[in-house]
């Protein structure tokens, strides 16, 4: 079932096209990742979707059974005068915070912290228990592990597919990490200003127009020989 579509989007700034003619559609109970160069349209297109931003062009169709989005974005800006907790942060989305999470990602310790006080890495996670509280029916992740190491990011890659298959929720990634997207995701979008292809990771990873934006890098290699055992 299809629970957001976007139709011929285009979006410009000063007259400079940022998104052109783009089409897709996120399916019910899917991951999908967006991929591509820095500046090519990832985040503008997600806040489009989220209704943040206006496209120039196109139409966005929304399945009426989305009722609450979770976002997390790159980063926020939160005015220092404001006092608030990482806690009290995360509960403006939710009514509780869940336990279990928190101690996988071991913020149990700076929840009752200033969230101006957090490093980038702390932040980061709170914005991912935000954007989890209430169980969304569409979750929507922009470069959610930035911040983290290998082994950070695959189990937040694991946190996300559980997820899913808990809530059955519709997941829209962002991403650089590769071999990780390569592994978890169900469908990519190869995104700059435009679609450069899309399709199932094991068919997109030998499209040309992925490897003249990211060649033969070893973390495609590794995702090749671990599930096609090819060489």
């Amino acid at each position: 079932m299809t629970l957001i579509e976007l139709k011929n989007i285009g979006f410009e700034i000063a007259h400079q096209k940022i998104i052109n003619k783009i089409s897709l559609q996120l399916q019910k109970g899917k991951i999908t990742t967006l991929i591509g160069p820095n500046g090519g349209g990832k985040t503008s297109l997600a806040r489009i979707l989220l209704g943040i931003l206006k496209p120039t062009t196109g139409e966005i169709i929304k399945n009426h059974r989305i009722k609450k989005v979770g976002y997390m974005p790159q980063k926020i800006e939160i005015d220092k005068t404001i006092p608030m907790s990482a806690r009290d942060f995360i509960l403006l989305c939710g009514n509780e915070v869940d336990k279990t999470l928190t101690t996988r990602l071991n913020v149990e310790k700076i929840l009752d912290k200033q969230i101006h006080d957090l490093s980038g890495g702390q932040m980061q996670k709170i914005l991912f228990l935000q954007a989890i509280a209430g169980n969304p029916e569409l979750l929507v992740l922009d470069e959610p592990t930035q911040y983290m190491d290998i082994a950070g990011i695959q189990d937040f890659y694991k946190i996300i597919e559980e997820i899913r298959e808990k809530t059955g929720c519709t997941i829209l990634l962002i991403s650089h990490d590769l071999h990780m997207v390569m592994q978890k995701t169900d469908l990519v979008f190869c995104i700059n200003h435009h679609v450069c292809c899309h399709g199932a990771p094991e068919d997109i990873n030998q499209h040309p127009e992925y490897l003249s934006l990211f060649g033969n890098r070893s973390v495609v290699t590794l995702y090749q020989h671990h599930h096609d055992h090819k060489h």
